[in-house]
């Protein structure tokens, strides 16, 4: 038996384990940038709404459309492709390197605006009420929605957790 070749492997994964962990670390709890961290967007309002309502219309026109990022060995952070929003970049991060997050479009949306008939309290909890400053929250979604309990989609291994939805400003607009 080589039980010393084993340690050196064992605490090489488990440096490995870390540094994967240590990539992701953005918890789901919410910021507003230049409140709590970060430095404020200069975000135009309007613009915000309309990444919210434009992912909400992806919801109702394809019902059970989703957005999925794959799982691997480290925690991704994509755009999420809108047209036509203006000073505004949205943006999904994995939380942990092992899941497959699989969200509604709708619930991106509610995310980033309290709902379609959202009240001012909950517009206010939601990335819309870090205003132009711009933030980050975890996603919220209701894991008893029929759609996340689809047959497929128990399948997939996907679940409907695991990502920070961020609002930051586009690279390619100017500040206001």
């Amino acid at each position: 038996m080589h039980f010393p070749s084993i340690v050196p492997a064992a605490v090489a994964g488990l440096l490995f384990t870390a540094a994967a962990s240590a990539q992701c670390g953005e918890g789901a709890q919410g910021i507003c940038y230049g409140e709590e961290g970060g430095e404020p967007q200069g975000l135009d309002l309007d613009d915000l709404q309309y990444v919210a309502d434009y992912l909400r219309y992806i919801g109702e026109s394809q019902p059970g459309a989703l957005f999925t990022m794959p799982g691997g060995f480290t925690c991704q952070e994509w755009g999420i492709e809108v047209p036509g929003a203006g000073t505004v970049l949205p943006l999904a991060k994995q939380t942990g390197p092992r899941v497959t997050p699989s969200v509604l479009y709708a619930d991106i949306a509610d995310t980033i605006d309290g709902g379609a008939d959202a009240t001012s309290e909950q517009r206010a909890e939601s990335l819309i009420g870090c205003a132009a400053s711009g933030g980050q929250v975890g996603i919220k979604t209701d894991p008893k929605n029929p759609y996340y309990n689809t047959d497929s989609y128990k399948a997939s291994g996907a679940k409907p957790t695991g990502l920070v939805i961020k609002v930051v400003r586009a690279p390619e607009s100017k500040k206001l």
